[in-house]
């Protein structure tokens, strides 16, 4: 569970790693004298930019 912010908002997201990706999220961890995992994915998070749009909801009635 990553807790974290965006924009003004506070998140919460659940996310299912394979061993792979599991595993590169560890090394960037312990490349970057991070604490945990969590952590790790917050930081190489910051790296991209994410629009999120409604994908079963007409975005004019999401919007609303």
């Amino acid at each position: 569970m990553i807790y974290g912010n965006i924009g003004n908002y506070m998140v919460k997201i659940q996310i299912d790693l394979s061993e792979k990706e599991d595993k590169i999220v560890e090394v960037y961890k312990l490349m970057n004298n991070l604490k945990t995992k969590q952590e790790a994915i917050k930081v190489m998070l910051k790296h991209f930019e994410v629009e999120i749009r409604p994908k079963n909801i007409k975005e004019k009635d999401y919007f609303k």
